[in-house]
């Protein structure tokens, strides 16, 4: 076990100055598919320091409290398990991540790799001379770890709506708005109107939707939190109604959304994540919403996601609609830059 760990990591020490690999992008693999659950993480420790400061530190990170859902929820379940025990039986977990210790790494570093022993898979090595260089390394190196571990889960999401994909509405959101997403099967349009559509996957016990919706360019302050409020709720009092007579879906108050910048595969973004509600009727639950302008046709275009679970966590029906939001493209407008 000692050398196939040590095999694996000098692999990953080969691979340290190189940015990493995307892995099969959800192309046919011969490796195993990948266990877990969603949103969960292998941390592969020495059994000497499982209890000690660098555990900790790892699992502060990972567990960090999920934004803008009613309960509250860790960003990932952290697994942490001595490298004494990583059998076979845990490589072919979707999210791993094993910690090193030795003098051949120069610095603290965090290595990224893709389906090593399973697809579609992610291994993050945490390598450095001493654990304390690794601490000093994971306060300033956080947001990557997390946003590799988020990238990998919203990848599977996507490869899973590509190949399990309703085409008819990704020919739909082409033809009405220019704009291509891919959405699995389940999914169906409720509402197609003239600059408002909504898509939504139904259960007897849970929803999960999508809004896209368009408008004019005419404000400078177009990403601020108020503007992009009160352009949602002029859709959605309009276009989505509640159960129940006169009852109609309207963003939460009493925990106001929070706005973040976000540039994401070159363009920029305004990123609202909050808690929605419905007027008139005891519903609710978390939204995250993406607003882009478009200059070229001198307008606006939102795409936004909602989750509707009052039986069950949030965490991870929220991400699986915010890989859904992520996917989108703009195919005319990225063809002519």
């Amino acid at each position: 076990m000692k050398k196939t760990l040590l095999f694996t990591l000098a692999v990953a020490f080969v691979v340290l100055n190189q940015s990493c690999d995307k892995g099969t992008q959800g192309r046919k693999s011969m490796l195993p598919n990948v266990t877990g659950a969603a949103g969960e993480v292998i941390v592969v420790l020495d059994k000497s320091v499982i209890n000690d400061s660098i555990s900790k530190t790892i699992k502060t990170i990972l567990e960090e409290e999920f934004p803008m859902i009613p309960q509250s929820e860790p960003i990932f379940d952290a697994v942490i398990i001595p490298s004494s025990g990583f059998s076979d039986i845990f490589k072919s977990h979707r999210n791993i991540v094993i910690v090193k210790v030795d003098n051949s790494f120069n610095e603290a570093k965090i290595i990224a790799q893709h389906d090593v022993w399973a697809s579609p898979q992610t291994l993050i090595n945490i390598v450095g001379r001493t654990y304390p260089a690794i601490e000093e390394m994971l306060k300033v190196e956080k947001d990557r770890l997390i946003q590799i571990l988020e990238q990998a889960e919203r990848d599977r999401v996507v490869q899973n709506a590509e190949k399990f994909e309703e085409e008819s509405i990704r020919a739909l959101l082409e033809k009405k708005f220019g704009v291509s997403v891919s959405f699995p099967k389940g999914y169906k349009i409720n509402l197609d109107t003239t600059n408002f559509v909504w898509i939504s996957n139904e259960t007897t016990s849970t929803s999960q939707g999508v809004f896209i919706y368009e408008y004019p360019y005419t404000e400078t302050n177009t990403f601020s939190v108020d503007y992009l409020v009160a352009q949602r709720n002029n859709f959605i009092h309009k276009f989505v109604p509640g159960p129940s007579g006169n009852s109609y879906m309207s963003t939460e108050t009493i925990i106001p959304p929070k706005f973040s910048p976000l540039m994401y595969k070159g363009r920029y973004f305004g990123q609202l994540r909050g808690l929605w509600t419905v007027i008139g009727h005891p519903m609710g639950g978390p939204f995250i919403s993406l607003t882009t302008i478009d200059e070229v046709n001198n307008r606006v275009v939102t795409i936004e996601g909602y989750v509707f679970a009052p039986k069950f966590k949030k965490r991870n029906y929220v991400r699986q609609v915010e890989a859904l939001l992520l996917s989108i493209k703009f195919p005319e407008i990225e063809e002519n830059k």
